[in-house]
């Protein structure tokens, strides 16, 4: 599948596992709304897997698939997201109050302190609501609801509501 990517742009979609699936003999449902990025580096490991990195650009909707088989491949259309740099100062400030929630769960998950205070550049990030979504635990639906969201004031008001739970739980 990188081979295939790599020879066609470069280009990867992504789409989360959800945890409760059974794994083998069978692949969970595609959502109909994935991630994807551009593959901007790769490393082969000896016993044939790799890793890489996968700079997450955007969102697309599966128009449709035109094979599954050894992996998926789809005709997709990309999707806008209003991205950071277009954030007035009221947008910031709510992010700001969501990174504070964040960095309470992880603080209380026993997350390390350094990545805490690296978690202020979130601020530059195109997308930060996204971020901060995937790197709290919480039910796949309502990830996959926050990705699918375009405006940016919605998909806050959504996380919102999840971290403030999750922070009146501890």
């Amino acid at each position: 599948m990188l081979d295939f990517c790599l020879e066609n742009g470069g280009e990867m979609g992504m789409a989360a596992y959800p945890k409760n699936h059974p794994g083998r003999g069978s692949s969970p449902p595609l959502p109909k709304i994935v991630g994807y990025g551009q593959i901007i580096q790769h490393e082969a490991l000896p016993d044939g897997r790799s890793n890489i990195i996968l700079e997450g650009l955007e969102t697309a909707k599966i128009l449709e698939i035109l094979s599954d088989s050894p992996f998926i491949i789809a005709k997709a259309e990309r999707r806008k997201h209003e991205t950071n740099p277009k954030l007035d100062a009221s947008v910031k400030a709510d992010i700001e109050n969501l990174l504070i929630l964040t960095k309470r769960i992880l603080l209380a998950d026993g997350a390390e302190e350094s990545l805490i205070l690296k978690m202020n550049q979130i601020l530059n990030h195109p997308y930060p609501v996204d971020f901060i979504a995937s790197l709290i635990h919480f039910d796949f639906q309502t990830k996959q609801d926050i990705l699918e969201t375009t405006k940016i004031k919605d998909k806050i008001f959504k996380l919102h509501q999840i971290l403030w739970n999750l922070n009146l739980r501890e």
